[in-house]
Order: C-alpha cells, then sequence, then structure tokens
C-alpha cells in the first residue's frame, strides 16, 4: 500500500530551525523573575559548606581566575546544570504523561519519516526522560555532598499542543543543554566534577542528535558543538520557566 505523504504542520516546534527557536524564546524576560524562586540563588553564591577550593573550585576570594561570573565556584555551576536538567525531566515527564505511544508514532512530523523510524520514536522519548531524571538525581547528591544546597524544581509552560511540537520543543532544548555544558565545562574546577560533567555533556549530544533526526534536521550540524554563557542559556530557558 502507498500512502500520500503528510502534509506539513502549520507548528512552530517543527518548522523552525534551532537558530529561529532560539530567537523566538529569548523574548520573554521572565525566566529572572522565576530564576529567584527556583535556581538564580544558586548561581550567586547559595550555601557552599566550608570546604575550600580543593572540593569546590573557587572559594569566593582571591580564586576568582578566568572569565564571567567571578563569584561562580564549582556549587554554583551544578545548580546551573541542575535547573537545565530539572526543566528538562518535566517535560519529558508531562510529555509521556500527556501522549501516549501511538501519539509519538503516528505524530505528524510533515516529512519523510519512515515507519521504522516512527516506532523507536516512544522509546527514544522514555528513556531520554529516564536519563534526564537520573541527572537530576546525581546532581541533587552531589551538591549536597559537597555542602551546598539544590535547586528545586519550577512550574514550566513548555507550549506545545501535540506530539508533533512537543519533539521539535525536545530538539531544542537537548540542543540548549549541548551548548550550555560546553559552555560552562571549562570552569569546574573539580577535575572529578569535570569529568562528571562532561560524561553528561556527551549524552545530552546524543539525546540532540537524535531529536534533530526525527524532525529532518542534521543530527551532527557542524564539525564543532557551539558553546552558549549562562547568561545566553537562561535567556533561552526563561520561555518555559513561570514566575511564582
Amino acid at each position: 500500500m502507498t500512502q500520500d505523504p503528510p502534509t506539513k504542520p502549520d507548528t512552530k516546534g517543527i518548522e523552525q530551525t534551532n537558530t529561529s527557536m532560539r530567537e523566538q524564546l529569548s523574548s520573554r524576560r521572565t525566566f529572572l523573575a522565576g530564576a529567584a524562586a527556583v535556581g538564580a540563588a544558586g548561581m550567586t553564591g547559595l550555601g557552599m559548606g566550608t570546604a575550600g577550593a580543593d572540593e569546590h573550585g573557587s572559594d569566593g576570594d582571591d580564586n576568582d581566575s578566568g572569565s564571567g561570573d567571578n563569584s561562580m565556584n564549582d556549587i554554583d555551576i551544578l545548580n546551573y546544570a541542575l535547573t537545565l536538567e530539572h526543566l528538562e525531566a518535566t517535560f519529558y515527564q508531562e510529555g509521556l504523561d500527556e501522549f501516549s505511544a501511538d501519539d509519538f508514532m503516528n505524530a505528524d512530523l510533515g516529512c519523510d519519516v519512515c515507519d521504522e523510524v516512527r516506532e523507536q520514536i516512544p522509546d527514544q522519548v522514555k528513556v531520554v526522560g529516564e536519563h534526564e531524571a537520573v541527572h537530576v538525581d546525581q546532581l541533587t547528591k552531589v551538591i549536597t555532598d559537597l555542602g551546598g544546597t539544590p535547586v528545586e524544581a519550577a512550574e514550566y509552560n513548555f507550549g506545545y499542543e501535540t506530539p508533533a511540537e512537543f519533539l521539535g520543543v525536545a530538539m531544542a532544548l537537548e540542543n540548549t543543554g549541548v551548548a550550555a555544558y560546553a559552555g560552562a565545562a571549562p570552569s569546574i574546577q573539580n577535575s572529578d566534577l569535570l569529568s562528571a560533567a562532561l560524561s553528561i555533556h556527551s549524552v545530552e549530544a546524543r539525546h540532540a542528535a537524535v531529536f534533530n533526526g526525527v524532525n529532518m534536521e542534521s543530527p551532527y550540524p557542524d564539525a564543532f558543538d557551539e558553546a552558549k554563557s549562562m547568561d545566553e542559556v537562561l535567556e533561552i530557558a526563561g520561555q518555559f520557566i513561570v514566575s511564582e
């Protein structure tokens, strides 16, 4: 049997490239207010404990070399990562609660996605969501073990209405996560924490490749991944965080 190719849906989540998606997301400024309740404290000097630079990187006094926010130490960076992981974990949990496996498999992607690829989408969404939940648990544990206070999840509004739009947002979130880890990792002082962050970064890149492919974007668009600053990432993430 032959089927007519599906018509391309008029949805922002699928039609936009990562660049145009970032432009749309950065239009809202609500993150700063939301982050005050969610995670900004973790980025500006939350309870660090009393351990010195050997455990936490910068000790906040005279060890502030490098570019960017000189008040940042390893716990601040971990809380920054945890803020993003909370967002992603909640995103997938909400999507799995809202859409069935058949919904994902039959999503009107508006492109020539073969049946074999479609059949894999429900499991891919489930597994990626599980990965993000594990990242939340591990980052929370490490921050606590280092004497810090882990940031908590916020209220979110991801803006999708259909499974196709959900998959488009997933692509944007995962690519943003890759850029965030690439931008933050060089500032981590503790080598063990750096290794752990890089292991998450590579997994986020695999997630991004999967959702790029589902959305008919290249899984490997460039020879080098773009690194984004914390301010750039938080501006993008702000689209999804609702102020309390």
